[in-house]
């Protein structure tokens, strides 16, 4: 089961560190990536994303800025052991909503096994690319996200009363999202919160690169260490736990563009029903989730016409997975087309005036539902690339776990 731990964090030295918090690395372009660096040089994308300078490569730049950050006192080592709780407060398609959890040392396990459960698969490039800064900075910079069960709410309750207090800092990020966070150390706390954690299983939301990198780390130094041991700091990484029953859990879908393949027509023939487009919101808690296509400036709802045919289109998949729209979509509608061809994109309309700029066609499906996550990893099964989408992101720079 899930072992967590109190750990000595690192953190900015201020109380308001808009400026200074970004993006996870992976949602950041090149012209934000600009905007962040001007807003302050000590932004957390200067060592997420960091540039060569003449000297050093991007790494080792990384790595002398996060020490030269440390000796001059913009971020600062916690003293105590604490655990670190995190509101965010935002607004999902123009509702209130606010997220609780906290930020803890997360055991690493066997990502293909053991208590922590992913859902999605990954991409070497990413995990190369980490495992380099990981390597040079030996800390986790940004967070991996994960849900637990608290069926009787007691990491709810505590988290709503530890959100009564004032927070040792606080941040607003361009997404209008309000970022606060709490430093605990009270043992008391920390000991029914590590208990509390010992009999769950956790579920991967998001991070599933920065957790196989985390543990592809933890197999370098074993190579490193003469004294090497699982249960150094490296044996460790740096995770927020939600409840999968706080009320602000929101997720969103990731939609498709691509070329329309050649046989595309003759599959929604064989395969689907055809309906309206107003089916398509209408049918978003149906049992088999539909997908809706954008082709030639025109709408269609496709549902499948024989749901036997998902047994046979995904065989030794659970039912969760197989009912999933992303999942009909990439081994029914468009089954030969890998992860990497298709252009991701989190709104309807921005899917649909890409296709239409490109010529090309988009593909919309519904959002995955938390229990079918949590079906899916704990069969041991990942879904395909971009299934999930929780909103609003985790920024970077509220807390890092040194290694």
């Amino acid at each position: 089961m899930a072992t967590i731990k109190a750990f000595n964090g690192i953190r900015y030295a201020g109380k308001n560190i808009t400026k200074e918090i970004c993006p996870p690395y992976d949602v950041i372009s090149a012209e934000e990536k600009s905007k962040l660096k001007k807003a302050s040089k000590h932004n957390m994308v200067q060592l997420e994303l960091s540039d060569a300078s003449k000297t050093r490569n991007k790494y080792a730049q990384a790595n002398f800025l996060f020490k030269q950050w440390l000796s001059d006192g913009n971020l600062i080592r916690d003293e105590k052991p604490a655990l670190y709780f995190y509101e965010q407060v935002f607004k999902d398609h123009g509702k209130k909503m606010i997220r609780r959890g906290f930020f803890t040392a997360l055991k690493l396990e066997n990502p293909h096994g053991g208590a922590v459960k992913a859902h999605e698969k990954t991409l070497a490039k990413p995990k190369a690319d980490r495992l380099s800064l990981l390597k040079a900075v030996k800390a986790n910079l940004s967070p991996i996200f994960l849900l637990f069960n608290d069926d009787k709410k007691k990491i709810v309750s505590l988290c709503k009363n530890i959100a009564k207090t004032k927070p040792s800092a606080t941040a607003a990020d361009k997404e209008g999202t309000y970022h606060k966070l709490w430093v605990i150390t009270d043992e008391k706390i920390i000991s029914a919160v590590t208990k509390s954690l010992a009999s769950k299983k956790t579920f991967i939301a998001d991070g599933h690169h920065r957790y196989e990198t985390a543990w592809n780390y933890m197999q370098y130094m074993k190579g490193k260490d003469k004294n090497f041991s699982d249960k150094k700091e490296y044996g460790y990484v740096l995770a927020y736990l939600c409840p999968m029953e706080d009320p602000g859990i929101s997720i969103w879908p990731t939609h498709r563009v691509i070329e329309a393949p050649s046989n595309i027509e003759e599959n929604i023939e064989k395969f689907f029903n055809v309906l309206p487009q107003n089916a398509f919101n209408k049918m978003q808690n149906a049992k088999i989730q539909p997908v809706m296509i954008f082709k030639d400036g025109k709408y269609r709802t496709l549902t499948v016409k024989n749901p036997e045919l998902l047994k046979k289109a995904m065989p030794g998949r659970c039912a969760a997975y197989r009912n999933l729209g992303v999942s009909i979509l990439h081994s029914i509608l468009i089954p030969e087309i890998p992860a990497d061809r298709y252009v991701y994109v989190k709104s309807e309309k921005e899917a649909v005036f890409l296709a239409k700029k490109t010529k090309k066609i988009a593909i919309l499906v519904p959002a995955t539902p938390v229990e079918a996550i949590k079906e899916i990893a704990l069969n041991n099964e990942t879904m395909p690339q971009k299934s999930t989408y929780f909103f609003p992101k985790l920024a970077s720079g509220i807390i890092i776990h040194s290694v």
